[in-house]
C-alpha cells in the first residue's frame, strides 16, 4: 500500500516544481529586471540598432518603442527549427514597417561572441547578442529555450511564448494588434 501513496507524492512533487518553475518565467503584465547587454559581437548589428560599437546597452538604448527578444540556446535544435520562422517574421517586419515599431533582437544563452558571429553568417538575419556567463538570461528568469518576449522599452512584458511559435501568420497579427 506504501508505494501508490509513495509514487503519488513524488507525482505531485515533480508537478509542483515544475509549475513552480514555470511561474518564474516573464508573464504578459511583468516587467523584466533591468540588465545590460555586452557590445554586440558584429559592427553591422550595432549599427542596425542605431548603438555605437563596442558598447553595452540596455533596452532603453535601441530606437523603437518595442523589442521582440528571442533566447535561444546556441545548440539547441528548437531554437534553430524556430530560427526559419523567425526570418520569415523579420522579413514581414521590414515589408509591412513594423521594424520602425519593433526591433527583433536574440539572446544566445551561453554563447560566445565567436559562436554569435558564426549563427548570424549562418542563420540569423536578426541581431543577436552573446550572454556567454548567462548573466541575462539568469537576470529574465532562467527560461527553456527558445523563448520570445515582446517587450517595450521600460521592459514591461506584452507577450511570452515558450518553445515553437505555432503559426507565423496568427504570431504576426497578434503582435501587430499589441504595438498599434
Amino acid at each position: 500500500m506504501m508505494k501508490p501513496v509513495y509514487a503519488t507524492f513524488l507525482f505531485l512533487l515533480f508537478v509542483s516544481a515544475s509549475a513552480a518553475s514555470a511561474s518564474q518565467y516573464p508573464q504578459v503584465g511583468d516587467t523584466l529586471p533591468a540588465f545590460t547587454m555586452p557590445a554586440l559581437a558584429l559592427e553591422e548589428d550595432a549599427t542596425a540598432l542605431g548603438l555605437a560599437p563596442d558598447k553595452a546597452f540596455t533596452l532603453a538604448d535601441i530606437d523603437t518603442p518595442y523589442v521582440l527578444i528571442e533566447i535561444i540556446g546556441v545548440y539547441c535544435p528548437i531554437c534553430h527549427d524556430q530560427e526559419s520562422m523567425l526570418t520569415k517574421l523579420y522579413k514581414r517586419f521590414r515589408k509591412t514597417g513594423l521594424d520602425k515599431r519593433i526591433t527583433m533582437l536574440g539572446i544566445a544563452a551561453g554563447g560566445t561572441s565567436m559562436e554569435v558571429r558564426y549563427l548570424r553568417k549562418k542563420n540569423y538575419i536578426f541581431p543577436l547578442v552573446h550572454d556567454t556567463e548567462y548573466e541575462i538570461y539568469n537576470a529574465i528568469g532562467d527560461t527553456k529555450t527558445p523563448f520570445t518576449m515582446l517587450v517595450d522599452k521600460q521592459g514591461t512584458v506584452l507577450f511570452a511564448h515558450q518553445g515553437l511559435l505555432p503559426d507565423i501568420g496568427t504570431f504576426l497579427k497578434d503582435i501587430q494588434a499589441l504595438v498599434q
